[in-house]
């Protein structure tokens, strides 16, 4: 039996009148073959004709050269231990009192942006040269626990930065904001890893991951949460029920480094010394969307206590990309400058356009009341700040946000058209985008206008181009004008 199923000539021997079928089968298989799917033309399987009679699925032990040009290996700033991408032998590792192997190594990388950018508003015009420096140290211990640090030397999320203010003329000169804080400092590890002994046959629920330190967190895609806080958290993973292919679930604790509120007095921002208990879960489910639900307490000592919750669905109708949210916050006590009832309602639909890479985008939202986030970093602008870039700050510098203003009982929308010139090395972006207070009385309506250009120079080098014009309701036509230059290492 052994020696029919390893060779299959054998069978065709046995059964002559099969054999031509057989051949015709063959033919037909090598002529699909040929017809490789569009990304993996370079990809070929040879068979060793000498050995043909004996075994037709053997491969040829032959080496060839490989029909595509290697592609150099990025390096980043600096690394010590196997390299990052790299090819060659692994070296040995350290195995642990607790059995776990550990393969030590350690990268620095990250990316540094310099920008002349100018900002006029309300007949108040800021113009400077801005740079931000982002460092990331990451120690991988093994392929499951590592050590990661980030810092921000030249500037700080306040707004303070390295660089050359031009106006207002009572402020002009050269400004500096060098400093060695970290803003990021955090362990992560999975417990079935660090102790393989509990599960050696990785049968049972070990596989739970942890994280402790200062880290960012995001939820809802920033609506509900977006800075960087002290936090532990753990996490389940790839949990399976009938209707749901992957459930997370993850329970977190944070206790310092907390920013209450939207932004709207981010000059004011300080921490806030409260404690933040989350369970977030997310699931792939059988109706082939992703759906999130997440549960927040934010407890202060200060009567601005209060309750948090958001849900999320990501799905694809056709040709019809979308994504809606809804978030809820509710003071547990009364309302306050950090802690808003209210409601955000979401809405993101996007399309590639026919025969091409380009995306029109329509996004809305709608804050029902006066909807607050948990938690904000003061560089991280509105809760709506990823709805368009009209809404989104730059993250550095004095720069201003087009129709950024507080979005207390407001709606709003922003269209776009995003194309894609030559290949991916450069995009180009337009968008309208409109706002309009929900309370009758109130003359908040907006309008504006952006533009964002960017384009890929080598394999670290970017430039980009950003420019703006809105108009508020009785105030001044506003500008924007920038042009930045990022370095990746």
């Amino acid at each position: 039996m052994g020696s029919i199923l390893g060779s299959p000539c054998l069978l065709a021997q046995e059964h002559p009148q099969n054999s031509k079928s057989s051949s015709q089968s063959n033919t037909h298989n090598q002529a699909e073959k040929k017809a490789i799917p569009e990304g993996r033309a370079a990809l070929e399987f040879y068979q060793d004709k000498a050995l043909m009679g004996k075994d037709a699925w053997r491969l040829s032990d032959t080496v060839l050269k490989y029909p595509v040009d290697p592609v150099e290996r990025l390096r980043p700033l600096f690394e010590l231990g196997d390299p990052f991408l790299g090819n060659g032998p692994i070296r040995p590792g350290i195995k642990t009192p607790t059995g776990q192997m550990l393969q030590p190594w350690f990268l620095l990388f990250g990316s540094f942006r310099s920008a002349l950018q100018s900002f006029e508003q309300d007949n108040r015009q800021s113009a400077e040269w801005s740079n931000r420096l982002d460092l990331h140290g990451n120690l991988n211990l093994s392929g499951t626990e590592r050590v990661l640090f980030s810092m921000r030397p030249l500037d700080s999320q306040s707004g303070n930065t390295t660089g050359y203010n031009f106006e207002p003329a009572n402020s002009d000169g050269w400004q500096e904001d060098f400093n060695a804080r970290l803003t990021q400092l955090y362990f992560e590890g999975d417990l079935g890893e660090i102790f393989p002994g509990l599960d050696p046959t990785d049968s049972h629920t070990y596989d739970v991951g942890f994280s402790i330190g200062r880290q960012r967190l995001q939820l809802q895609d920033g609506l509900l949460l977006n800075d960087i806080i002290d936090m532990v958290g753990i996490t389940r993973n790839s949990l399976v029920f009938d209707g749901i292919s992957n459930l997370r679930i993850t329970g977190l604790y944070g206790w310092n480094h907390i920013n209450r509120g939207n932004n709207d007095l981010a000059h004011n921002t300080n921490f806030h010394s409260a404690d933040l208990f989350g369970l977030l879960t997310e699931a792939d489910t059988a109706w082939n969307n992703t759906l999130s639900l997440d549960f927040l307490y934010m407890r202060e000592n200060r009567d601005d206590s209060a309750w948090y919750v958001g849900a999320g669905s990501t799905q694809r109708f056709g040709w019809l990309n979308s994504t809606f949210r809804i978030n809820a916050s509710i003071p547990e006590h009364k309302e306050s400058q950090t802690v808003g009832r209210g409601v955000l309602l979401l809405s993101q639909l996007s399309s590639t356009l026919p025969h091409t890479d380009n995306i029109l985008y329509f996004n809305t939202f709608w804050n029902i009341d006066r909807f607050t986030s948990s938690a904000r970093g003061p560089d991280q602008g509105s809760p709506v700040a990823n709805l368009g870039i009209l809404y989104g700050p730059v993250g550095m510098g004095r720069y201003g946000v087009p129709l950024g203003q507080s979005i207390d009982h407001t709606l709003g929308t922003a269209i776009g058209y995003q194309m894609f010139l030559d290949g991916i090395n450069s995009q180009l972006i337009f968008e309208v985008g409109a706002r309009t207070s929900s309370q009758s009385g109130r003359d908040e309506s907006a309008i504006g206008f952006g533009a964002r250009y960017q384009r890929v120079f080598g394999k670290r080098h970017v430039l980009r181009l950003d420019a703006s014009v809105a108009e508020r309701e009785k105030e001044e036509i506003s500008y924007g004008l920038r042009t930045e230059w990022m370095v990746k290492f």
